[in-house]
């Protein structure tokens, strides 16, 4: 079967209802495979394959990920990877940080204003920036940055990524149509604007209001600069991935408190036993994946007749269709963390909220750390808050580079 053409790829990739299959260019140079089934997925994990530099250069030219390890050649996350994993916070910290995120983000009403309702994701992506750059970055902020950070409003983003690929198609990111681009987006994408200025200005801020502890990462950052093996854009990209970092734990983290809402019976569960807390977080992440899709790429050895020797294929992993298959999943669009206290659960490339390979998220292991704290805490004695009931599980945006609840309304009351 003739696969269909990439202006098609174009309007279809990055939406979640694609069908799996083929997609190539007239010219055949390039060529796109869309896949949510675990055994092509196993199939394609035993090639040799790397992030794909198409969804590299779109999130690089429309999105906050610019010169940092999300975007990077593989010889280059290779030389920084292990240099940055060692000032993650290890899980003796995680439980303060879970902690002071939600105490910041959700507030303690006043005594007798009864529930208070807010939208909880962007509460979050604040409280988790200034948590990230405490405790990753490891900066002590001069007043004028504290004082930006705490007035900002921090807003996702809801532009989805098929209208990225098109603008990509368009080369709209090309330097002479960028004019076209930055009209386009203050038209119809404020919000995608407004971010992009508020990281640009946080940038500025950290480089003269912050000051880094002594071994800190950004200490770090700046000793490799100094050195000449870092450029001051690789220190800003990486700078930029704490907040980038921010919107998908925020993400995550807005869904597990949308999710206890809506389901308070395993308020209690984790209660009485914190450690049921790990497949609750699990269960989020297979629902409500903070990333949709993956991309991934490889260059062929001339064994594959459909694709010819050099050209470069794309590979792309639908995650919220691959966690939701019937196949492989019992009652796959139910809300039951049960299905992970079966220690096989999340095997056989079915569950992958994280991606694969050697590109996989380098804070994973951090990142499911502090859900699980802050999900123990909301769910035990200490905590500030009672959540009060929601009446439906959340729903995320469809087709977007990081999906938030649509509906993040979040009402609790003091305990």
């Amino acid at each position: 079967m003739k696969p269909p053409p990439l202006s098609k790829t174009i309007v279809d990739l990055f939406q979640s209802r694609v069908k799996d299959g083929y997609y190539q260019s007239p010219l055949g140079r390039l060529r796109v495979e869309y896949s949510s089934d675990p055994r092509r997925i196993a199939e394609y994990a035993r090639t040799r394959f790397t992030r794909s530099r198409l969804v590299r250069t779109m999130i690089a030219e429309f999105h906050l990920s610019r010169n940092s390890l999300v975007v990077s050649e593989d010889d280059h996350v290779r030389w920084l990877k292990p240099l940055f994993l060692p000032h993650l916070p290890m899980d003796g910290t995680t439980p303060t940080m879970a902690r002071a995120i939600l105490t910041a983000a959700l507030p303690t009403p006043a005594p007798g204003s009864g529930p208070v309702t807010v939208n909880v994701s962007d509460e979050l992506i604040r409280e988790t920036y200034r948590a990230m750059l405490d405790k990753v970055l490891k900066i002590d902020p001069l007043p004028p940055l504290d004082d930006y950070i705490r007035k900002t409003r921090f807003r996702h983003a809801t532009r989805p990524m098929v209208l990225e690929g098109l603008m990509y198609s368009l080369n709209l990111h090309r330097l002479l149509l960028r004019p076209l681009l930055y009209a386009l987006e203050w038209l119809f994408f404020r919000r995608t604007r407004y971010m992009q200025r508020i990281s640009q200005k946080l940038e500025k801020l950290i480089a003269v209001q912050a000051v880094p502890r002594e071994g800190s990462w950004l200490s770090t950052l700046l000793d490799l600069r100094n050195q000449g093996k870092l450029t001051q854009a690789q220190v800003n990209g990486e700078v930029t991935s704490m907040l980038v970092a921010s919107f998908s734990l925020s993400s995550a983290l807005g869904s597990a408190l949308l999710c206890l809402a809506a389901r308070p019976q395993y308020q209690r569960q984790i209660h009485d036993d914190p450690d049921f807390a790990r497949c609750f977080v699990m269960e989020v992440l297979r629902l409500y994946p903070p990333f949709r899709q993956f991309g991934y790429e490889q260059v062929s050895d001339g064994k594959d007749s459909k694709c010819p020797v050099g050209a470069s294929g794309e590979f792309v992993i639908s995650t919220y269709a691959l966690h939701r298959k019937a196949d492989h999943w019992d009652m796959p669009r139910k809300f039951m963390p049960e299905r992970f206290l079966d220690p096989d659960a999340a095997k056989g490339f079915r569950y992958l909220p994280f991606g694969m390979g050697k590109r996989l998220c380098p804070g994973r292991w951090f990142s499911l750390s502090l859900l699980e704290e802050a999900v123990k805490y909301i769910c035990s004695d200490d905590s500030h808050i009672i959540l009060c009931r929601r009446d439906r599980l959340p729903t995320g945006h469809r087709g977007c580079l990081v999906s938030f609840a649509v509906d993040d309304s979040l009402t609790y009351r003091a305990r």
